[in-house]
């Protein structure tokens, strides 16, 4: 995204702690270091800070409470808090100038304004929610007021900007907060966690399917071949968080006539698709590599001490400062044991900016969570009507024009010389439907500001601007437009805040039901042991969209792709005035949700563990089919490599009852190649039959004939390749860096796994390339192109060289395999065997070339023990403000604000022909889609980390307690100059943690600090 952003959850009721208000507090011994007056509160508050400067908050009211931690953490993160309220209200513009102004663009054109002003609704109607955020945004500006008054630092990023921003003082940079600057900021968790646009990529694959294959060999079966990979869902592993689930009846949906595809101009559509595509990687989804997270809880009667367990690491981009922040929020303590009403006692992680927990416990209930996968949100292709002058005035539903309502937008942009940005105000319009879906594209020639055209009107579409106009010549101007549940007022803030005041998983369970616009996994557990997995949020039943006599949904109503807009409206989600979804709207069509009771859901299951790793939730999708089920409610889901891992680690856990914090600790680590495990034996059969090919005389001309000549041609080299990866599989297929850290010193074993890992990535990539790629067709895999990937590269190894398997399109009885290994621009017909040598030695090849770029490519040596993967897997930490400005434009000033090799040495007094001596980032452990999230991709250039764990949290809940343990990528400080800013990250690379405090004694003993908040 420009920053991804996760979320939410909350407030406590709990026992007050454990120190009673008549009694000294042990936190009174932590010396005073500061003290600061804050009218209007209603007592003391003290942030104490930790070890890794980790703040524990003492309050005794929640305004005062709120009122801290706003204090606290817009001391360490406002940098980020005032880009994130920013990108929401598209006013990224007034501090970057117009370099930001197509982000402004576009983030008022997809809604995040809209959702903004929602979320701020909502808490208004709640007094408790609108005190609390009214509260934490003053003591965001108490912060404020001390920095300009220079008692307090300023942002770093601040300071460092300014100059380059022609601003003489850095101060006036700064701006106060308000209650709708926190909604703001709440709308950027709701587009990370729901918002997806993966029907439009579908819709424009499926358009592309028509002509991908022309002339090309074997044209008939690659296409063929390809529509039957656009339709498939079933994941690689059949791995369901609840079991069971999908053994339901299929809800009756309307059948009606064969239907059309919706009019979409092409040029338009693609477009969008590319927009849709800079969108997603904005929220921090590559779509191509794929991202995702873990979640698990261990229920008590299957652990080593009887107390429940929950892990849980958020995989998103490793961005310095990290997206999360560690705190402790405690409104008991001082208020004493005579204290009534509703209590905090929490201790989590917060998402900088939002007044609640994210992740994390109130000692009775832990809780965390992955992305869902739903399918809340649907696109449309409409028919727009021009007035005269060529503006939008209308669409077309049901016959009949139905009047558009128009926004004027102003965006102010600043005056950046440096940057060739003119300080300007603008003007631009957008449009939302009779029905509240909002217009996102529209057919017309392309132009830029200024561009004038006779009866023609330029008009911003996202960031983009068009006239509008029938380009196709089919008598229709296209448009498109998209509706979401959080276009519909709830209370998401609410449903969240409901975690916190759980007391055991049915309460948690309860609190689910104000869920909109969440699409989470959430998995709990509680001090009895039990424990919980649930993906429940509001999902529309969709069942006005007519499907034919196979359940399938008809053209124009198949809410995977693009909906025809001119005969179906968007959907509504009804809530009740306490924010619960309300079920009772049924018989409305478009009112409709899926009830709650008919969602997955999985508790105390007998193998004693729920997980979820963004795999199947309830078995939905393993038969192939997502609209056999009760309900349609989304997917499919990733592939299962993680899953399925996680499945057989925790099952093991659990059977012994050997499972407590540092085995899940462990299990977060876990880098067992998951993708060699599947596929390493089936490319080791190739490298033999080659072999045993190249002994003999095979028929000239043929595959069988070049892979033997490839084979004895390179056969030292593919020899000690093939020895290398059979040690390395008999060895277990641990994903070694094998590069010497202060965070990671060397064991037994891993440089030789190391070097084994190396070899496989370069050949796997090659491999995969060499199949998939060259084929040209448009992604045909989702929700990820690694899904697609490694489900099709399954599917073709499974079936080679045996009889027709019946049920694959893309098998080819003259080679007997898939018609995709055949590269698709040779003359010649390529069999399997050797596209995976010729896959092997190209990867040798690039392995033993020179590198143009220390950390990319080759090693310059074919020396293969010096081909160690730690020098390429690298983790890289960069600054939040890469993603706004271009590093190599900009470098000077992202890389202040990154946490790399230069701050933390990989070693002392490093040579200069040694080679981590210019490494960019960190050499680690991990591989491509495994538990401890270090995804490359299939690439052969690039290995760097796509995404990370975010945050490493394991907890264990007892009735005697509660205890557990938590790292960030980088540090609690966004100042660079703070040495908090990155401490947490070489524990972070060597997977280690520290203590989460459970208790003010615990806090008091390792106290660093106090500061005092005073009325």
């Amino acid at each position: 995204m420009s920053v991804p952003w996760l979320l939410l959850a909350s407030c406590k009721k709990e026992e007050p702690s454990p120190t009673p208000k008549d009694e000294p507090s042990p936190l009174l011994g932590v010396e005073e270091s500061a003290a600061y007056s804050v009218p209007g509160a209603d007592g003391e508050a003290w942030i104490v800070r930790t070890p890794y400067d980790v703040p524990y908050v003492y309050a005794t009211t929640d305004a005062d409470l709120a009122r801290a931690t706003g204090f606290v953490v817009a001391s360490d993160r406002y940098f980020v808090m005032d880009l994130a309220r920013r990108l929401a209200r598209g006013q990224l513009s007034e501090v970057l100038g117009q370099d930001a102004l197509s982000t402004d663009l576009e983030s008022r054109g997809m809604g995040m304004t809209r959702v903004a002003d929602l979320v701020d609704q909502a808490v208004a109607a709640d007094p408790l929610l609108a005190a609390r955020f009214d509260a934490y945004a003053e003591g965001v500006n108490l912060y404020v007021a001390q920095a300009r008054a220079g008692a307090l630092p300023l942002p770093t990023e601040i300071v460092t900007l300014s100059p380059f921003l022609g601003v003489a003082d850095p101060t006036t940079l700064l701006s106060d907060f308000d209650r709708a600057d926190l909604s703001a900021i709440a709308a950027t968790l709701v587009y990370n966690l729901g918002f997806e646009t993966t029907d439009v990529g579908r819709t424009a694959a499926l358009a592309a399917l028509d002509t991908a294959f022309d002339g090309a060999p074997s044209e008939a079966l690659r296409e063929a071949g390809a529509r039957q990979l656009f339709e498939e869902v079933a994941p690689t592993w059949p791995v369901a968080s609840s079991p069971g689930f999908a053994a339901g009846a299929r809800r009756a949906a309307p059948t009606g006539d064969a239907g059309r595809l919706p009019r979409a101009e092409r040029s338009a559509l693609h477009r969008l698709r590319a927009r849709a595509d800079r969108w997603e990687k904005r929220l921090g989804h590559d779509r191509e590599s794929g991202w995702g997270s873990n979640a698990w809880a261990v229920a008590g009667d299957h652990t080593a001490d009887g107390r429940a367990l929950l892990a849980g690491d958020g995989h998103l981009d490793l961005s310095i400062p990290s997206l999360f922040y560690s705190i402790g929020l405690d409104d008991a303590h001082l208020a004493g044991s005579g204290a009534t009403g509703e209590r905090t006692h929490q201790v989590g992680l917060v998402f900088p900016g939002f007044p609640t927990l994210a992740v994390g416990t109130n000692g009775r209930v832990a809780w965390g969570q992955t992305q869902l996968m739903g399918d809340i949100t649907d696109w449309y292709a409409d028919e727009l009507v021009l007035d005269g002058n060529g503006v939008p005035r209308g669409t077309i539903f049901e016959g009949e024009e139905q009047a558009l309502e128009r926004f004027d937008e102003v965006y102010e942009i600043r005056d950046v010389p440096l940057l060739g940005s003119e300080g300007r105000t603008e003007t631009w319009p957008r449009w939302q439907t009779f029905d509240g879906r909002l217009v996102v594209e529209i057919e017309g020639t392309p132009g830029v500001p200024g561009d004038r055209r006779a009866g023609r009107t330029l008009v911003a579409v996202g960031d983009a601007f068009v006239f509008p106009e029938d380009l196709d010549g089919d008598g229709v101007v296209s448009a498109f437009s998209v509706d979401h549940t959080a276009f519909d007022p709830s209370n998401l803030v609410a449903a969240s805040d409901g975690f916190g005041h759980a007391d055991d998983v049915g309460e948690f369970r309860e609190a689910t039901r104000k869920l909109v616009a969440y699409s989470q996994n959430l998995v709990a557990a509680d001090a009895d042991g039990h424990v919980l997995y649930t993906p429940y949020q509001a999902v529309p039943c969709r069942s006005y969209l007519p499907r034919g006599r196979d359940g399938h949904p008809l053209p124009g109503a198949d809410p995977t792709q693009l909906l025809d807009g001119t005969k179906y409206r968007g959907f509504t989600i009804p809530v009740l005035p306490d924010g619960t979804v309300d079920e009772s709207q049924g018989d409305d069509p478009y009112r409709c949700v899926v009830p709650f009771a008919e969602m997955p859901v999985s508790q105390d299951p007998p193998e004693g563990f729920v997980m979820t790793a963004n795999n199947d939730i309830g078995g939905l999708s393993l038969d192939g089919d997502l609209w056999n089920d009760a309900w349609y409610v989304g997917g499919p889901w990733l592939e299962g490599y993680r899953a399925k891992r996680l499945v057989d680690l925790l099952g093991a856990e659990a059977e012994a009852g050997t499972a407590d914090v540092a085995a899940m600790s462990r299990i977060q680590g876990d880098h067992h190649s998951v993708i060699a495990d599947h596929w390493l034996d089936w490319l080791l059969e190739d490298l033999a039959r080659a072999e045993a090919l190249a002994a003999t005389t095979p028929v000239p001309g043929t595959t069988e004939e070049r892979a033997a000549a490839l084979y004895l041609a390179n056969e030292a080299r593919l020899g000690e390749a093939r020895d290398r990866l059979q040690a390395w599989r008999d060895g277990g297929l641990a994903a070694a860096s094998g590069v010497e850290t202060p965070y990671d010193p060397l064991a037994p074993g891993d440089e030789d796994d190391s070097v084994a890992t190396m070899v496989w990535n370069a050949w796997v990539g090659v491999y995969v390339q060499t199949v998939l790629d060259d084929e040209g067709f448009p992604t045909i895999g989702y929700p990820t192109g690694d899904t697609g990937r490694t489900r099709t590269i399954t599917t073709m190894l499974e079936n080679r060289w045996g009889a027709d398997p019946g049920d694959v399109a893309h098998w080819d009885p003259a080679t007997r395999e898939s018609v995709f290994f055949d590269v698709k621009h040779t003359p010649e017909v390529e069999g399997s065997t050797e596209i995976a040598i010729l896959s092997l030695v190209t990867a040798l090849d690039v392995l033993s070339a020179p590198t143009d770029r220390p950390g990319y490519g080759g090693f310059g040596t074919a020396d293969m023990d010096e081909w160690r993967w730690g020098y390429r897997h690298l983790a890289r930490m960069e600054s939040i403000l890469s993603q706004f400005l271009d590093d190599e434009e900009f470098g000077f000033l992202t890389e202040p604000f990154s946490v790399s090799p230069d701050l933390l040495p990989l070693g002392e007094s490093l040579p200069s022909d040694d080679p981590r001596a210019d490494l960019p980032w960190f050499p680690r452990d991990g591989d491509h889609l495994n538990v401890d999230a270090g995804n490359p991709g299939f690439d052969r250039y690039d290995w760097t980390y796509g995404s990370g764990p975010v945050f490493r949290m394991v907890v264990a809940l007892g009735p005697d307690g509660w205890s557990g343990v938590n790292v960030l990528p980088g540090g609690q400080s966004g100042l660079n100059t703070s040495p908090h800013f990155a401490d947490q990250a070489p524990l972070w690379l060597g997977n280690q943690t520290f203590p989460m405090l459970t208790s003010p004694d615990e806090v008091a003993a390792v106290a660093t600090s106090r500061v005092v908040l005073r009325p």
